[in-house]
């Protein structure tokens, strides 16, 4: 899926569904786009979507919901690695705004290391997360 964009956004446009895969690829789309205004109203369209199904279990019903945890999860690693490397200047030669960069880098590889330990230790928990942050990385 990552490396071939037209085809992911043939098949976004093509495809009426709001499933996770549909809504996670549509705000990967507009991170690609860069546009400030598209990639906010996807991540509010993907949280609305992926949250239905732990709503939907009520209280009890944790296990039934996780993968729309994980998936929400997701989406906020999105939205963090959105804003980090938005928020970064490349332009800068100041070596002081090279150190907050790097501690900004910092900040957020640790976040991601404590939100990595929270999940089950498990390939089919871990592998998507690490994929989806790869992918995030490379689109900003």
């Amino acid at each position: 899926m990552v490396g071939d964009w037209t085809d992911v956004q043939r098949l976004v446009d093509r495809v009426e569904s709001n499933s996770s895969p549909m809504v996670i690829a549509k705000v990967l789309l507009a991170m690609r786009t860069g546009e400030h205004n598209s990639i906010h109203d996807a991540l509010s369209k993907a949280r609305s979507v992926l949250g239905s199904p732990i709503t939907a279990a009520g209280v009890k019903g944790y296990r039934r919901s996780y993968d729309a945890v994980l998936n929400l999860h997701m989406t906020h690693e999105l939205e963090l690695i959105y804003q980090t490397t938005s928020a970064l200047n490349p332009t800068s030669q100041d070596t002081s705004r090279g150190q907050a960069h790097s501690q900004t880098l910092s900040d957020l590889s640790q976040e991601f290391a404590t939100r990595l330990n929270i999940t089950l230790p498990t390939f089919r928990s871990r592998e998507p997360l690490l994929s989806m942050r790869r992918t995030a990385f490379i689109l900003s």
